[in-house]
């Protein structure tokens, strides 16, 4: 069941995740904060037991706070308007 494409060359997986690493910038850093805090957050308060809810607090706090940084303080330009 394996296609083996017509005229390209066979691309290391590992190059395919470097190249699209590359190509990240900031705000899609920004954005997967948001949903990693949430899950570090419920990971955290089943193995401290901690509240759920503490937790889950402390994680919309995180990721408010990361939206904030990325739309109010730091937001993106455009670079044909400097």
């Amino acid at each position: 069941m394996y296609e083996k494409t017509i005229g390209r060359p066979e691309r290391d997986p590992f190059d395919v995740l470097v190249d699209v690493l590359a190509a990240v910038d900031r705000y899609d850093f920004v954005l997967g904060v948001v949903p990693v805090a949430f899950a570090v957050a419920l990971v955290a308060s089943n193995v401290t037991g901690l509240s759920t809810t503490g937790a889950v607090l402390a994680a919309s706090v995180v990721g408010a706070l990361a939206i904030v940084d990325a739309c109010y303080l730091n937001p993106p330009i455009d670079q044909d308007s400097t």
